[in-house]
């Protein structure tokens, strides 16, 4: 458990500041609150467990292992008749254990974990920067706005030197001027339906230019106004500046926030959807490239917007008309026709093509989730049988070997995961082939090794090896 521990949170440290560095820019500036951070820290940390979770298992299975084996208490245990798969029991019960928490946490936990923190993340994403004026550098993160201020004292709100750009309709603004400023923040209204939540900039002393709309004596341009005030108050709404609480329902719907009975019936609906449009749009194409004179068809007497069954619709046409028996102007306006019909069903499947497509996609995307529920339980077990014989092979613990093995197993387990989600989303293979990519390749490793560590394998024995190539130099010798 201690090395299982340790390699966990070293882990999820790790991917919590590749998380962080990754959205640093939607983060800073913006005047969050500690709790806002933490709850984000506290979602993202259990969208991250199924990366961290394999990582500890592999190492901590390794370390164990490889200590038993390095101190040959490994060895005592089956000198006393103990075979490997007992002296493995007791850590199978707990990966088995382990596996099965992981299945409950990727069917349930996370997908609220992933809504969580993909809200929070688009919260802050709308949310503005706060209003922080640098001092000598305009800013411009209030709407129609742009401010400049040449000093600014933080504990006062006093600003000195104040310039003001607003943009008005039709490029109309306004300057504005001032030897000095002060920041005031207006209280909210007890009343929510009115919103009172302003910024109010009181300036002293100063000028203001205003340009005056054209008339229809000066069209082609117009003046400036210019007048002087002792004292005025300028009021910036700070309404977008609030992270408002956005509705979790535009995330709802996304297969990452669906448990697995959930993508069941959404895979359902899906193909169900994707029959419907097939089935329309093949009798769409046929309407395109198909031209039947209606007198030539028979039509139900009882109901005359249905057609009889085929073989009673049935009529004998007497006259072929070809494109040799038209005359210029027919010929021409028939030809024009065809053309007509071919782009208008070019275009059609064009549009159709890129339809299907995206609801191809959509729905490998789906598949792609509902199986990724079982990875995550079969890659604990794959590893845990790749790492605890591994261990007994190397015959070394401590954070050497086994860091490095373990490092080189993950990085193998990563990439085909990592590989087998990408050809599934480029749709190169089948769903189950590429979510499974990873569990088809790492079993036989698993196997093998488990094998060879039951029957006291010398797999990494340095001088096995030296001797088997210095028999085979010697033979050649020979």
């Amino acid at each position: 458990m201690g090395p299982f521990m340790i390699t966990f949170f070293i882990a999820m440290f790790f991917l919590v500041m590749q998380f962080f560095w990754k959205y640093v820019d939607d983060l800073m500036g913006k005047g969050l609150e500690i709790s806002v951070l933490l709850e984000l820290l506290f979602y993202v940390s259990a969208t991250l467990i199924p990366l961290a979770l394999p990582l500890a298992v592999l190492f901590s299975s390794i370390m164990t292992f490889g200590n038993l084996s390095e101190k040959n208490e490994l060895t005592a245990l089956k000198s006393s008749g103990l075979s490997l798969f007992r002296v493995m029991r007791p850590m199978l019960i707990f990966i088995i254990a382990l596996s099965a928490s992981a299945f409950y946490f990727s069917n349930y936990v996370l997908p609220i974990a992933n809504l969580k923190w993909r809200t929070i993340i688009y919260n802050i994403q709308q949310k503005k920067p706060t209003f922080g004026i640098t001092e000598g550098i305009f800013y411009n993160d209030i709407d129609n706005y742009s401010i400049k201020v040449e000093e600014k004292n933080d504990n006062t709100g006093e600003l000195v030197d104040v310039l003001i750009y607003e943009t008005g309709v039709n490029g109309q603004g306004k300057t504005i001027i001032a030897e000095r400023g002060e920041m005031l923040k207006s209280a909210d209204s007890e009343d929510t339906t009115i919103t009172t939540n302003f910024l109010l900039l009181k300036l002293i002393n100063g000028s203001m230019y205003e340009q005056i709309g054209p008339t229809i004596k000066n069209a082609s341009g117009a003046p400036y106004q210019k007048s002087f005030f002792t004292e005025a108050i300028i009021k910036f709404d700070l309404s977008s500046f609030d992270m408002q609480e956005e509705s979790e329902d535009l995330f709802k719907r996304d297969f990452e926030m669906m448990n697995y009975l959930q993508l069941g019936i959404a895979l359902d609906s899906l193909e169900k959807i994707n029959d419907t449009l097939s089935v329309q749009f093949e009798k769409n194409v046929q309407r395109q490239i198909t031209i039947v004179n209606p007198d030539l068809i028979t039509r139900n007497e009882e109901n005359d917007s249905t057609l009889l069954p085929a073989e009673e619709s049935m009529v004998k046409i007497d006259t072929i008309i070809t494109l040799s028996d038209l005359k210029q102007m027919e010929y021409s306006a028939a030809l024009t026709a065809a053309q007509n019909k071919i782009r208008a069903t070019k275009d059609l499947i064009y549009t159709q093509t890129i339809i299907r497509n995206g609801r191809e996609s959509s729905l490998r995307d789906y598949k792609a989730a509902w199986h990724k529920k079982f990875t995550l339980s079969f890659a604990i077990l794959v590893l845990f049988f790749i790492g605890a014989p591994l261990g007994a092979i190397i015959r070394k613990g401590g954070l050497g070997a086994p860091l490095v093995f373990a490092t080189l197993f993950f990085l193998l387990y990563y990439i085909l995961m990592i590989s087998g989600e990408n050809v599934v989303e480029s749709g190169l293979v089948t769903v189950w082939k590429g979510m499974w990519l990873s569990a088809f390749i790492l079993t036989p490793i698993g196997i093998f090794l488990t094998y060879k560590a039951a029957n006291d394998s010398a797999l990494f024995d340095r001088d096995v090896y030296k001797k088997f190539f210095r028999k085979l130099i010697g033979k050649e010798n020979d």
